[in-house]
């Protein structure tokens, strides 16, 4: 049976640091006319939203720079205007100065030059601990996820389409998500007659409260809880409502440029036998770090799953996959899972798109 560890509510991604480009504020004339341009009052996305960098690494969360600081960036950002490519000559990043954005609220949205970076829940299953900002609309969904395992005389195969996590930024450090497995089709062949199930899987609602570093610093924390609900078709579902708590932090510039994501995991899950309640503990750590370029990063993961009174056993996988930023809003990834238990699924193969308004 296919119990793959690849789950849309269980995905983060680690964006770079931000790079500065290079000064030409000795360019008088030209930089106060375009400082004028960039930094009119009705204009919050103008040429300086044009020099906001694309930011991937491993639990990188420093915000934006305020317009001040991308003024020196203005020339270059008119003459090479590229959202996919927004900083093409950069320097050794600075420090952002935070903002206070407390006041933003779902009607009251951050304004786009204060948003952070980009930060995903996938690839990935490590989650990540920073929100979407105040005001503000993510998506992140599989295009499509391929499981296989084989033990026990059964050979299993299944498919999963868009799979999706649907993310709303309700304050500063709070956002909402909706989970959904539109259509699941699992077709396991063995000794007895072959048997198919397919239709549409369980959904989740899931509340995001960032406690630290969300934006600033070289350590981020949160708490995340999540309710599962058996919408699931037939023996796609336990049909009874599961639930659970997650710890992930995040850190930055360690040693080498590698970024650490990890994650302490408590699912109230149904049995085996599907006749009570026990507890699933994920438990997860994964490091990233650019690779080539600043838009492509990749990572390794370690994925452990002890059960506690659900006639389990533990379960463990190894996986590892890329990201390249498309935009600073916009994420490409793909990935493996291998499972290196004997009761672990085989192999997982996935790849997705992730986006925010």
């Amino acid at each position: 049976m296919v119990v793959s560890v690849r789950n849309p509510r269980r995905r983060n991604v680690l964006p770079p640091q931000p790079a500065e480009v290079i000064n030409l504020s000795s360019i008088l004339v030209p930089w106060l006319f375009l400082y004028c341009m960039a930094c009119g009052p009705s204009d919050y996305g103008g040429i300086a939203a044009a020099t906001d960098c694309t930011r991937k690494s491993a639990g990188s969360n420093a915000p934006d720079a305020d317009c001040q600081d991308a003024l020196p960036a203005s020339l270059l950002a008119l003459l090479l205007d590229d959202s996919a490519h927004p900083n093409p000559i950069v320097t050794k990043p600075e420090p952002a100065s935070p903002a206070d954005k407390s006041g933003f609220t779902l009607l009251n949205p951050t304004p786009r030059l204060l948003m952070r970076n980009f930060n995903t829940d996938r690839p990935d299953v490590t989650e990540s601990p920073y929100t979407v900002d105040a005001g503000h609309f993510q998506a992140e969904f599989s295009f499509a996820e391929y499981t296989y395992d084989h033990g026990y005389g059964e050979r299993t195969n299944g498919f999963s389409v868009l799979p999706v996590n649907l993310k709303l930024g309700v304050l500063n450090n709070l956002d909402l998500q909706f989970v959904l497995n539109p259509y699941q089709n699992i077709l396991t062949r063995g000794p007895s007659p072959s048997y198919r199930n397919s239709g549409l899987g369980d959904a989740e609602l899931r509340a995001k409260l960032n406690l630290r570093g969300n934006d600033g610093g070289k350590a981020a924390f949160g708490v995340m809880t999540f309710v599962r609900f058996p919408t699931g078709s037939d023996r796609l579902s336990d049909h009874h409502v599961e639930g659970g708590l997650i710890l992930p932090l995040a850190m930055q510039e360690l040693p080498g440029r590698f970024d650490l994501g990890t994650m302490a995991e408590f699912d109230l899950d149904r049995n085996d036998r599907n006749d009570g309640y026990g507890v699933d503990f994920v438990h997860s750590a994964t490091i990233g770090h650019e690779l080539f370029t600043e838009k492509l990063n990749g990572y390794v993961e370690y994925v452990g799953i002890a059960p506690m009174r659900t006639s389990r056993t533990y379960l463990v996988y190894f996986d590892t996959g890329v990201t390249h930023a498309l935009s600073k809003d916009m994420q490409l990834d793909a990935g493996i899972t291998v499972g290196l238990s004997r009761r672990a699924d085989d192999l997982t193969v996935f790849a997705g798109l992730s986006f925010r308004r």
